[in-house]
């Protein structure tokens, strides 16, 4: 997200940028007026680069400068010149706290009290989180802008016989699934998605797939002794972004029934290669996924586990779902989203 709508945001701007990350930090691409710093950290160093960013990254950049910054990622030290733009992306650190470690949330949590007394403008990723930020942190709601994020272009419905051959032979996929896509993070919902495919398994013919790093909180071993179908649940794990359009295109269904999302990019990107989306109704999704999805309810096994019936058992219907799919994603785009970016920190900080 960071790379996709900052870096398209550095590409239009008149502004001078300054762009800081760890020195594993993705690749950046960078315009004529954006000059990158690698700090000589790594993401693994966290308490090193914890130091830095919180201490000595502001008093260092910050003068006379726009800073953006996303969540309660801030330096507590920063001079008076410098203008703080927080970008929040969801706040399951005050709805869900139990789904991460007590010592992030303390922290996390002393950060956005700072935040919420230095900063004048903030910007919110869907209007959910506006929402949200007005509830959580009684944010006024005209200190709060909407810069809504999107899927990369790159996400598109592949159709070469040859690329998808070689995705299915790289992972070793079945010729039918359903996927997943996204950490094993408690608020993701594994357990209960897990439990629903379960039950439905022997009456359709197939299997799931679920693509993602190993989450905090939780094993995945120890609910699929629990189940009797786990030979056709398939953890692949890490999938880089040049496979993933193949992997969404060669699914029949993409579930998603997370617990809370600030606004959930996976749906778009499914939607964007042609794929009939089961999510959650709740939180930012219903208004990520608008009519391209069909919605159950989270925290029930049964309500994830009709929709799957119901799209399997209904083609016509998961057709004219991955349709209006296609359509509804292209309301979104990295493009627009960096103009409006722009545009904020014009109108409000070249007075």
């Amino acid at each position: 997200m960071i790379r996709e709508l900052f870096g398209r945001y550095a590409s239009l701007t008149f502004r001078d940028n300054l762009v800081i990350l760890p020195k594993d930090g993705p690749e950046f691409r960078s315009e004529d007026r954006t000059k990158q710093i690698r700090i000589p950290w790594s993401y693994q160093q966290s308490l090193k680069r914890m130091m830095f960013q919180t201490i000595n990254l502001g008093m260092k950049y910050g003068k006379n400068s726009i800073l953006l910054t996303t969540d309660s990622k801030m330096p507590f030290i920063l001079p008076k010149s410098c203008i703080l733009l927080p970008l929040i992306t969801d706040l399951a650190l005050f709805r869900m706290p139990e789904v991460y470690r007590l010592s992030r949330v303390m922290w996390w949590r002393l950060q956005y009290y700072y935040i919420c007394r230095r900063a004048d403008l903030f910007l919110a990723i869907s209007q959910f989180t506006k929402l949200e930020m007005q509830r959580i942190l009684r944010i006024p709601e005209d200190k709060i802008h909407v810069v809504p994020c999107a899927a990369s272009d790159y996400y598109y419905p592949v159709r070469e016989p040859v690329q998808l051959y070689l995705i299915r032979k790289k992972y070793n996929l079945p010729e039918r699934f359903l996927l997943f896509v996204g950490n094993q993070n408690p608020r993701k919902n594994m357990k209960r998605m897990l439990q629903a495919f379960d039950t439905v398994a022997q009456k359709i013919p197939h299997h799931l797939v679920i693509a993602g790093e190993q989450g905090w909180k939780f094993r995945s071993e120890d609910i699929l002794k629990t189940l009797q179908n786990s030979r056709k649940i398939h953890f692949i794990g890490y999938v880089p972004d040049e496979d993933m359009p193949t992997l969404y295109s060669l699914s029949e269904l993409f579930l998603f029934p997370s617990l809370y999302e600030g606004f959930g990019i996976p749906i778009l990107e499914a939607q964007k290669c042609g794929v009939p989306v089961l999510a959650s109704r709740g939180s930012a999704m219903m208004e990520v996924g608008g009519k391209g999805a069909v919605y159950i309810d989270p925290y029930r096994v049964d309500s994830i586990k009709e929709g799957i019936l119901h799209l399997i058992g209904n083609p016509e219907h998961a057709h004219e779902l991955a349709r209006k799919g296609v359509k509804n994603a292209g309301r979104f785009s990295w493009d627009r989203s960096a103009q409006i970016l722009n545009d904020i920190i014009e109108r409000e900080f070249s007075k």
